[in-house]
């Protein structure tokens, strides 16, 4: 194979990565703002399903924290919607954690998950989030981990129950220590 062989294939190469990498740029540039509005209209409908007398939802931050205002009809504040993190199973569970007006869990929905499907994925299921309801900070344990704790856990599926726990428990910290 001659230098000049060599030479010519670089540059074809060049040239196709430089063509490919520029078209990718415009489909991205092209899509993003529909990925986006995508992704608004999602969240909307999470916080519907957690607070469906809700009719505004405002983006605010106290203290670093982001959360959705929950507004009524009338403009009042009537909860708040909290996005968190927490490490399970199989990699980070984002939850998204209605609070009422006295910081009672109002209802919990998985955002995204990674777990065991059959097993850690339960996690989803209305059966586990709806023991929540209602529970102070105090009350959010795993019956097998305390005593007075009122959650069941998902049987083998211990840490991605104690994950979704664990998450609240540690939302409620941070908020309820905020606003003493």
């Amino acid at each position: 194979m001659s230098k000049k062989d060599i030479i010519k294939g670089i540059l074809v190469i060049t040239i196709v990565c430089s063509l490919s990498g520029y078209l990718l740029a415009q489909v991205y540039k092209t899509t993003k703002p529909k990925i986006e509005e995508i992704k608004k209209q999602e969240e909307e409908k999470l916080n519907k399903e957690i607070f469906p007398e809700g009719v505004k939802f405002e983006e605010k931050e106290i203290n670093g924290i982001k959360y959705f205002s929950v507004l009524n009809e009338s403009g009042e504040e009537i909860g708040k919607i909290f996005e968190v993190k927490t490490m399970g199973y199989g990699g980070y569970i984002t939850l998204k954690v209605g609070l009422d007006k006295e910081n009672k869990i109002k209802k919990i929905k998985v955002k995204e998950h990674n777990e065991t499907p059959g097993l850690g994925s339960k996690i989803t299921q209305e059966s586990f989030l709806n023991q929540f309801i209602g529970k102070t900070k105090n009350e959010i344990y795993l019956k097998k981990d305390k005593t007075d704790g009122k959650i069941d856990s998902i049987t083998g599926a211990t840490i991605s129950s104690k994950a979704v726990v664990d998450g609240v428990r540690k939302l409620l910290d941070k908020i309820i220590g905020e606003q003493k």
